[in-house]
Formats: structure tokens, sequence, C-alpha cells
């Protein structure tokens, strides 16, 4: 008895991508568009877990029946089936009591008894059936600090893990089994490669709730719970089929289609296996997509479909399945449908300091693209040029604009992937450039207004402040003028060539008494360390001695 009736829906195959989607668009800004989004994933993960969980109840129904007709026959298979049915609910009630720490960690408020829900802000049923209704859902920490700082990520990576090596060790020596298995959940940590990947080296926990929102968090713990309910299925199923290997089961006949991804990047191919669910290696089986009249190529016993959408949106497609009768005369047929959707390709660029990039500076940015690994990423700019900061982990760069472009229309970072061994263009983000602010002329912190002589004797000069900006900055003050009116309505003016006052200047300076006004003027300064920076002239700062 083969085991390839085991395979995952293609609506689920569907969600795991949307929600690989989803997570891309992080970025220290969450915009509520993406909360939306996830809100509406989170909400459709949990239909389709209900469904499993239903469709896992009627398989525990018909072992049942089963058991009812032939105890002896059936004990076995069906003692397997509630060890996994009762190892599967304990993983998953571990699911939802990590979602009600994340809630709790965001302060999440109990619905009350007669309270409607706010369409606007997701939710969580708790193990006690206690309904957590969750406002900070952008929250940003709650997530590292429940996944990472309290360990619950590998608590529960550990959970999943020996979850996954109980279903092995019950379905025994069926590889296509155990591989779709390993698959679905597939929560190991990378392979640490060279010395530079061990520098950037993120585990399974870091990668999926290191500065996540809490609603991507608990998104994709729905996610889990679907995939233990699938693992979960595929063993029912198997264990099922084990009863009588050699017949048509009660039901009789099912077509399976097991898509290789559901959701896909446009221009990428689409490819599909579809079976009997009862598979039969002496099955000589025909498979007709959509009323054509070539079958489809076979490949190891299994009819192939596949095909290359270059337009994003929703396909559906039919078919028949022929098969000879278990008796050896005639044949049988069992129709199937598939569905999937293409989209077009995602990506988040986000700058990590502001929302603009400036001139003159390392502006760095973070880069990734969902379901993509960060070593396959390869962004251009059009304004510029954007390389690797090696200062960091994996997928921060750095991007240094040559001009101008105060209304984002010549400076784009486009991004390219590497896919199946094709570069894709996945997309693109539209960027402002802007010159760097000018600073503000200061004595003794002063632009203008009294001061005393005492205070002016100890300062050393005239400092160039760059007041509220983000990047570690500095300006030097090149040049400036002097002056002070003297007797007989003349004014005396001396000139430093640095940012210091002269011998000159301070003999002046110590001359005022109170009342005298003094003129820092034709100030001049540019980037500190930077010759090449054009000089930009500042406002001037006029004091008077009190």
């Amino acid at each position: 008895m083969g085991t390839k009736n085991c395979p995952e829906t293609p609506r689920q195959k569907m969600i795991n991508m949307m929600y690989l989607v989803l997570t891309a668009m992080l970025a220290l800004n969450v915009a509520a568009e993406t909360l939306y989004a996830f809100k509406i994933v989170d909400s459709s993960l949990m239909k389709t877990y209900m469904s499993f969980t239903d469709k896992n109840q009627s398989l525990m129904a018909n072992f049942n029946s089963a058991y009812e007709l032939n105890q002896g026959k059936v004990r076995s298979w069906r003692n397997m089936a509630q060890d996994v049915h009762a190892k599967s609910d304990s993983l998953i009630n571990y699911i939802i009591d990590t979602k009600e720490m994340l809630a709790l960690a965001v302060n999440a408020s109990p619905k009350e008894a007669d309270e409607e829900i706010d369409e606007d802000f997701p939710y969580i049923v708790t193990n006690n059936n206690d309904t957590l209704i969750i406002e900070r859902q952008d929250d940003l920490n709650a997530s590292p600090e429940v996944m990472l700082t309290r360990k619950q990520g590998k608590n529960l990576q550990n959970q999943i893990n020996s979850y996954k090596a109980d279903l092995i060790e019950i379905v025994g020596d069926y590889p296509a089994l155990v591989k779709n298995i390993h698959s679905s959940l597939d929560v190991n940590d990378p392979v640490k490669g060279d010395l530079e990947q061990r520098e950037t080296y993120r585990t399974w926990a870091q990668q999926y709730f290191e500065a996540t929102p809490v609603i991507a968090a608990i998104t994709l713990l729905s996610k889990i719970q679907i995939d233990v309910r699938n693992a979960e299925s595929a063993v029912l199923r198997h264990l099922y089929n084990q009863i009588d290997a050699s017949s048509f089961k009660f039901t009789g006949l099912k077509a399976t289609v097991i898509p290789e991804a559901s959701y896909i990047f446009q221009g990428q191919e689409y490819k599909a296996r579809i079976f009997l669910s009862a598979e039969d290696s002496t099955q000589e089986l025909e498979v007709f997509m959509d009323g054509q009249n070539q079958p489809l190529p076979i490949e190891n016993g299994d009819a192939v479909f596949s095909m290359k959408p270059n337009e994003a949106g929703e396909y559906s497609y039919n078919g028949e399945i022929r098969y000879r009768n278990p008796d050896g005369e005639g044949f049988g047929t069992k129709p199937f449908s598939l569905d999937f959707k293409v989209a077009r390709p995602a990506v988040t660029v986000s700058p990590t300091k502001m929302n603009v990039l400036y001139r003159d500076l390392q502006n760095p940015v973070s880069i990734s693209v969902p379901g993509v690994p960060l070593s396959n990423i390869t962004p251009i700019c059009t304004n510029g040029t954007i390389y690797k900061d090696e200062s960091l982990s994996e997928g921060n760069w750095i991007v240094e604009p040559e001009e101008l472009d105060y209304d984002g229309t010549n400076t784009r970072i486009i991004v390219n992937a590497e896919l199946n061994g094709e570069m894709k263009e996945m997309g693109e983000m539209v960027f402002r450039v802007k010159r760097v602010p000018d600073p503000v002329a200061q004595v003794a912190s002063m632009t203008s207004g009294n001061i005393g002589q005492e205070r002016l004797a100890l300062q050393n000069g005239v400092i160039a402040d760059l007041e509220d900006f983000d990047f570690d900055l500095s300006f030097e003050v090149t040049s400036f003028d002097m002056s002070v009116p003297t007797s007989g309505g003349y004014t005396t003016t001396l000139q430093s060539n640095s940012w210091t006052f002269t011998a000159e200047q301070r003999r002046l300076l110590n001359s005022l008494g109170t009342g005298d006004r003094v003129s820092f003027e034709n100030i001049k300064a540019r980037i500190e360390g930077d010759e090449n920076d054009q000089e930009r002239q500042l406002s001037p700062v006029i004091l008077t001695i009190q």
C-alpha cells in the first residue's frame, strides 16, 4: 500500500504561502493595511484549522466504526490512531497556550459574555474557552520577549520535533509519508556554514519571531496548528488504509492532488502530482485534464501536471482519473479538481532609520523577499550605489545616493532574487533623496541673547550643531567673522579660518563691557572630515554682554 494518499490540500498549500508573503511586509513601522492583512489571513487559517479538526474527528469515527465490525483486525490500528490523535491534541493545546502568552504580553482584554467582538481587532480563544481581544496587534516587543527571551520559541520547536519523531516512529518504513511529515513540520534551525555565515546565523525562532508584530506571530502559530492537523490527518489516513491494504476502503476511491506549491510567483512553474488515494503499484492509471484526449505523462507511477502562468490571478482545472477495477474487469473513473493562486512578486525594502535617503551619507536599509533565502537576493539602486552592510546580519544593505531627488522620481531600489536557478525581478520601492539639513551656528550653546562676560570668556569658538538628526553626523565650522562696535560709530571685524577664536579675537572679546554687542557672521561649515562637502553659509550669532 502506498502512502501518497496523505497529502496537504491545495488550500493548505495556498495558506502556507500566503503567510510567507505577508511575513515579508514587516518593517519598523507596521502599516495598518499589513495588520489588517494578517488579521484576515489568521481568520482564514483558523477556518481551515477547524475544517482539518472536523475531518480528523471523522477519521477517528471511521476507526471506531471499523472496530465494531472487526475488533481483532482493527484493534492495533485504532490504538495507534488514538495515540496519534492524543499527541496531536496535546501539541495543539501547547500552541494555544503560546498564543495566550503572546496575547497577555500585550495586555489583551477578555471579551465579556454579552460583548460583541470589534472587527478591527484580532482575537484568540484559549484552552479555557476564554476569548482574548488583541488591540495592540502591532506590538513589536511581545513576540521576541515571549518567544526568544523566555525561550518559548525554543520550547515550541522542541515540542514539534518530539511530536514529529513520534509520528515517524508510528508510521515506520513508508518513505513518502515520512518525507511528507518532515516537510510539513520542518522547524529545524538552519545548518551553520562557513565563518561568515555563522556570524549572521539566526535560529528558526529568531527568523520567525524576532522584531515581529504580535499578530504576525499569532498568525504563524495558527499556520503551525494547521500543519499539525495536516500531519495528523496524513498519518490517520495511512493507518486507516492499513486495515485492509489489499482492497478499496468503505468509502471507495478518492482522487488526490498534491501541488508542489499552490501559491507561486508570477513566471514560476506550477507543478502538481495526481494519483489515487488507495495506491496500487499494479494499477495502470490514466489522467486527463479538462477534457483533453491525451493523458498526462506518468513519472514513477504518478501523473504529472505542469504549467507556467504569466498572469497573476486564480486558476482552476478539472480532470479525471481512469483506473482498472479491483476484480480486473472493466475500468472505473474518479473526477477531481485543483485550484491555485498566482501572486505578483512581493518585496519589502524598509529604511532602518527614516523614510528618506540622504545624499553624502551611508543610508542603511533592510531587504527581504518572502520565501527566498537572503543570500539569493540581489538589489540595485537607480541613483547611486547599494552594497552589503558587513557590520550587520544578512539582509542589511547600505545605499549611497548620488543625486538629490526630492520628489522621488529617479531613485528606485529594485530587488532581484534567484528562483529555481533563474534571476527574477521581485519588486521595487521608490525613495526620495534629500540633502543633509544645515546645522545651527552656536556660541556657548546660544544663537542670540544676553551672555555674561565670564561665560563668554570660557568659550573656545563657534560650533555647528545638527539638531534632531538621527544619523551620527557632525559638522565643523571652517571660518567666521567676529564684529564688535567701537567708539566713533565704527565696527571692528576680525576673521578666523577655523572654528576657534584667534588671539586678536579673544583680546577684543576680553575688552567688552556691559551692553556691548558682538556678532559672529559669515559663518561657514561643512560635514566633519569630508573635504569634498560644499561649505554651507550659516545664520549669524548675535550676543549682548550683560
